[in-house]
């Protein structure tokens, strides 16, 4: 996979392609409705929009899932309930926690399987999320401190949530693409 190339960094058709791909990903969930799920939280959802950041950042590399975390924070620029936050809020946090999931899976995969790297990258990716989020929105004053605990949950759902489904399609994608090349 792209992931594992000498140089994640240059950007090639193919880079162009797939982080096309994995932001048209984005915008769709949000516009079909799915880029929320409903679940018993203080935000009464988890964000669908961050599997396929991190899978582009797994199967793209850098630059894909970047990209696709660029696209998911716009589109939480421009939706009324989170508008409010600005970009530093609402993008930075999206840029850095697909560049961890890539990082991650990046360093686990030649140690491991794609089951376990991914699993850890997904996690890890969902986990930076939520903190470089609450963390920025909190040092620039834009809520208390004290709402830490109420996030806690919603962290361990997108955190398991992305722990499961990421490997899922990780070993899909790896089938395919070895069925391809037989």
């Amino acid at each position: 996979m792209a992931s594992t190339a000498s140089n994640p960094w240059s950007v090639n058709t193919r880079t162009i392609v797939l982080a096309a791909i994995f932001g048209a990903m984005v915008v769709a969930l949000q516009i079909v409705g799915i880029g929320s799920i409903p679940v018993p939280n203080l935000s009464g959802a988890m964000t669908t929009l961050l599997i396929p950041v991190i899978l582009g950042a797994l199967i793209g590399g850098p630059i894909v899932g970047m990209f696709a975390g660029l696209v998911m924070g716009i589109i939480y620029l421009i939706l009324p309930a989170t508008a409010a936050f600005g970009p530093i809020t609402l993008i930075v946090p999206r840029l850095v926690f697909a560049l961890v999931a890539w990082a991650v899976y990046r360093a686990l995969k030649p140690k491991t399987n794609t089951v376990v790297a991914s699993a850890v990258a997904g996690a890890a990716g969902a986990l930076t999320n939520t903190v470089t989020a609450v963390g920025i929105a909190i040092l620039l004053g834009q809520v208390p401190a004290s709402i830490i605990p109420a996030i806690i949950p919603q962290a361990a759902i997108e955190l398991v949530g992305c722990a499961i489904i990421i490997p899922i399609v990780m070993v899909a994608v790896e089938a395919s693409l070895k069925a391809r090349t037989a």
